[in-house]
C-alpha cells in the first residue's frame, strides 16, 4: 500500500474574500480556527493579512487624496481638437459682443 498524502487543496481567495475573514476573526468572541479552517487557512495567515490590512490603512492615511473623480490622461490630438474649438468659440462670442456693443451706440 502507498501512504496517502491528504493535502488539502487550497483555494485562492480574492482580496475581498480575504478581507471578510480578516472582519470575522476580529469580531469580538469569533472562534478564529474554524473561521479559518472554514477558507482553508492557517493562522501564520491570519498573521500575514493582519499585517498587510494594518500596512494598507497607514498608507491611506498618510497618503489621503482628494474625493471625486480621478484624473485620466488624454491623447494631445483630442487636447488639441477641443483647444482649437475653444479658441473659435471665445473668438465669436468676442465678435458677437463688439457686434452688440456698436448696435447700441447706433440706437443711442
Amino acid at each position: 500500500m502507498e501512504p496517502m498524502n491528504i493535502k488539502k487543496e487550497r483555494l485562492k481567495l480574492t482580496p475581498e474574500q480575504l478581507f471578510n475573514v480578516y472582519l470575522e476573526c476580529n469580531a469580538p468572541g469569533a472562534p478564529t480556527k474554524t473561521i479559518l479552517e472554514r477558507y482553508g487557512l492557517r493562522p501564520w495567515d491570519l498573521v500575514a493579512i493582519r499585517k498587510k490590512v494594518r500596512a494598507a490603512a497607514i498608507e491611506a492615511l498618510a497618503n489621503p487624496r482628494r474625493q471625486g473623480k480621478k484624473q485620466q490622461i488624454i491623447p494631445a490630438e483630442q487636447y488639441q481638437k477641443v483647444f482649437k474649438e475653444l479658441s473659435e468659440t471665445k473668438d465669436a462670442l468676442c465678435a458677437v459682443g463688439h457686434e452688440l456693443s456698436l448696435l447700441k451706440k447706433r440706437t443711442n
